[in-house]
């Protein structure tokens, strides 16, 4: 998966051609307070417009009372895009004596103004003392740095603000912990480009890990094919399905998200069956597990079955064709 970062005017000028195939969501910074607007904000949005990333609205709220709330709220709405995904009210310091109260007023006066979808961030330290699970809000988010996920429900976990990205540099970074998938925050029906399928740990062929540096994710399984985001070495991907051009796999790691073969690697982990592709022929298949066992049979190009595994041989069937071969990295890779 790529990354959601949260960004404002700290993270100053941004490159978003390097930076934006290896973001899923962004969320951006619109103000601080009635009186004070994000001045970097109209250029991240018109990047994002331009790379084709998913924005959401966030403002660090300053109210002192439930109708200062509102204005602020009205501010908010009339100075962010309309085509942000959802708007968030940022609560972090007491400004006011029921904190619950203010946020909630400000909540409901952006969904009167027409905002399809309202979240709330509160740092974890004021969660409990500012009362906010009392805020009726369609999703949570919560900062806790480090290893430790937040103590109180939440949708997204902000666990660090020491990522780093090509293009951005220093960032937060963020990860969806609740029952909402990227697909949500998106407001698609059809799965998002990234998401996984709701079986993925039980319907799938294994695990991939990333063996470049960088390596680009794209669309469909084609070089010509947008790339949505990137990967970087060792990371790993679950495999989800597998696609043959003529000369290369490609290996399916989440909705609309395909990696070509010499950008990573099957992980077999200790496995003795599955599927092989051979791409020599007239490969020599032995009765048993050694080069002096007698020749039963040859295999030539195409998808194989394995059966078994002893140390570096495999014995490998198709259309009534079976035997012992040598397992040659050169001709021989595993697709499933």
């Amino acid at each position: 998966m790529g990354y959601i970062v949260d960004i404002s005017k700290w993270n100053g000028d941004i490159n978003w051609r390097v930076a934006a195939p290896q973001l899923d969501l962004v969320i951006a910074r619109v103000q601080d307070g009635s009186n004070y607007i994000d001045p970097m904000y109209q250029s991240y949005v018109s990047s994002m417009k331009a790379y084709n990333v998913p924005f959401g609205n966030y403002a660090f709220c300053r109210f002192v009372s439930e109708n200062d709330a509102r204005v602020e709220a009205r501010d908010f709405w009339n100075r962010g895009d309309k085509n942000a995904l959802f708007w968030v009210a940022d609560v972090e310091v007491k400004t006011m004596e029921d904190m619950s109260a203010g946020t909630q007023a400000f909540i409901d006066e952006l969904r009167i103004l027409g905002a399809q979808k309202v979240g709330l961030y509160a740092g974890h330290h004021v969660y409990s003392p500012f009362g906010m699970e009392k805020v009726n809000v369609d999703f949570v988010w919560i900062p806790r740095y480090g290893d430790i996920k937040p103590a109180y429900p939440c949708d997204m976990w902000q666990y660090t603000d020491a990522g780093n990205i090509s293009g951005i540099g220093k960032c937060d970074f963020n990860r969806l912990i609740g029952d909402k998938p990227l697909s949500w925050f998106f407001g698609e029906n059809e799965p998002a480009p990234g998401f996984l399928p709701p079986d993925w740990k039980t319907n799938n062929l294994g695990s991939i890990t990333v063996t470049v540096a960088i390596a680009n994710i794209r669309e469909a399984p084609s070089l010509q094919a947008k790339v949505v985001r990137q990967a970087t070495k060792d990371s790993g991907h679950v495999y989800l399905d597998w696609f043959y051009d003529g000369s290369h796999f490609w290996y399916k790691v989440a909705e609309k998200n395909w990696m070509r073969d010499d950008v990573c690697k099957i992980n077999k982990d200790g496995k003795t069956k599955g599927v092989v592709w051979i791409s020599g022929t007239n490969i020599n298949l032995r009765k048993g597990a050694s080069r002096n066992d007698q020749v039963v049979g040859k295999a030539n190009s195409g998808a194989w079955d394995v059966h078994f595994r002893y140390e570096d041989w495999i014995y490998v069937y198709k259309d009534g064709v079976e035997g012992w071969m040598y397992f040659d990295e050169s001709y021989v890779k595993w697709i499933r």
